[in-house]
């Protein structure tokens, strides 16, 4: 019989520290953050040489969105029916053989545009099923006392493959060409395979064990899902929107060259790398409640900054990026211990696709405000959202988790002083 890694009587037979796991998921999402990075940027550059319009490009992030949008919620369903090592393996060698199809079909001849759209769909598609199962995955094997300081970890190593997928991407073009760089993107998928062979299959654990692990589980997991889920909706929400309205801000409104917004995502990935890192050190003393309201709260603020001057961007965005790193940590880490592992696959396939139909919306309608009249007036907006949104949701569980919070934290080891 088996059960998800959660909290028992194996925590005083494990070590504290991370396990095989930890260390396998990390990279795998580490080169797949890069890889997608990668092809999204070589694909812009593909449509942009082809059809020079902004449009053209604005069209690439519409298919992206769209098959994630329709279809993560059934596919998360799929997830909790079916193995999740499987799926992430199975998603990851059909996302290299599409990303090889790419330089291979240009060079016998395909349309650019036409290849670049299609390639780009194919990979969304399955990027629709990874997204949960690759979540459920760190669920069911990440042991219930390290989510905390996984997620930290996780979070870290999605901003390096973000950050780096750009500084590689610009590496490759420059010295070797553009198709080389989605024969890398190929490579990035196949090595993340390699790290789900090497997880190797769900441990096996006896009855008496399972018994005692739901009953620890209970006693320390459950939450509000539908309000946690809304909390990490509205970090993919203002991820999506900032990153739209940064540009308009600093190229359009301060006159400042691509430099300067380059210096600007670069000070942002930053104080999200070092929110992470502060969070792995006080998260066994401060409760993931009170870290979450303290990073939207302090985002939205700092946000609200931002739109006076080059200057106050400049030194407001590295900690609005740590504030938000602290809500966005605490936000996945409450979710994860909020799901039982069994519907964790739906859970974030719902997620998934809530926070991109919203931020959608919510880009349009900021885009639309920003363009009638002014940008200043999108960013208090956006402000606003996060800020109040967010708090007014976690304010309504102060009661819950004050009941089980001290359950949950009992479990967590704290560091030594």
């Amino acid at each position: 019989m088996t059960t998800s890694l959660a909290p028992g009587a194996r925590q005083a037979a494990k070590p504290p520290g991370p396990d095989r796991s930890e260390w396998l998921i990390l990279p795998a999402n580490f080169v797949t953050f890069l890889g997608n990075g990668i092809q999204l940027m070589g694909a812009s550059l593909l449509v942009l040489e082809e059809q020079r319009t902004a449009l053209s490009v604005g069209w690439l992030f519409i298919v992206v969105a769209i098959p994630q949008v329709l279809l993560s919620m059934v596919f998360g369903r799929l997830v909790d029916r079916f193995d999740r090592r499987t799926m992430c393996l199975v998603c990851d060698v059909a996302s290299a053989l599409a990303a090889l199809s790419l330089p291979v079909a240009l060079a016998l001849g395909a349309p650019t545009q036409v290849t670049a759209y299609v390639v780009t769909f194919v990979l969304s598609l399955i990027s629709a099923a990874f997204n949960p199962a690759s979540n459920a995955l760190v669920r069911e094997r990440v042991r219930f006392e390290r989510l905390g300081p996984f997620n930290a970890n996780f979070s870290m190593s999605t901003q390096a493959g973000s950050l780096l997928s750009a500084a590689v991407g610009g590496f490759l073009i420059q010295g070797f060409g553009l198709m080389p760089m989605f024969y890398f993107n190929a490579v990035t998928f196949a090595f993340s395979a390699v790290c789900w062979i090497l997880l190797g299959r769900k441990p096996q654990v006896g009855t008496e064990q399972t018994a005692e692990d739901d009953a620890a589980t209970t006693a320390a997991t459950g939450g509000p899902v539908k309000r946690l889920g809304l909390l990490l909706a509205v970090g993919s929400v203002n991820i999506t929107v900032s990153n739209v309205l940064l540009v308009v801000l600093v190229i359009q409104v301060f006159k400042e060259r691509a430099g300067i917004f380059g210096l600007v995502d670069a000070l942002a990935g930053a104080g999200m790398l070092v929110g992470a890192a502060v969070y792995k050190r006080i998260s066994a003393r401060v409760s993931n409640l009170t870290l979450a309201a303290f990073g939207f709260a302090g985002n939205a603020a700092l946000i609200a900054v931002e739109p006076f001057h080059i200057a106050a961007l400049m030194s407001a965005i590295p900690f609005a990026a740590f504030a938000f790193g602290f809500a966005s940590i605490s936000s996945r880490t409450l979710l994860m211990r909020a799901i039982d592992d069994s519907r964790s696959g739906r859970v974030f396939g719902t997620v998934n696709a809530v926070s991109l139909a919203a931020g959608l919306v919510v880009t349009i309608t900021l885009s639309y405000l920003a363009d009638h009249q002014s940008v200043a007036l999108a960013f208090w907006s956006l402000s606003i959202l996060i800020g109040v949104v967010p708090l007014a949701a976690l304010a309504t569980m102060r009661r819950f988790y004050a009941e089980r919070e001290p359950a949950a934290a009992a479990l967590v080891p704290r560091p030594a002083d």
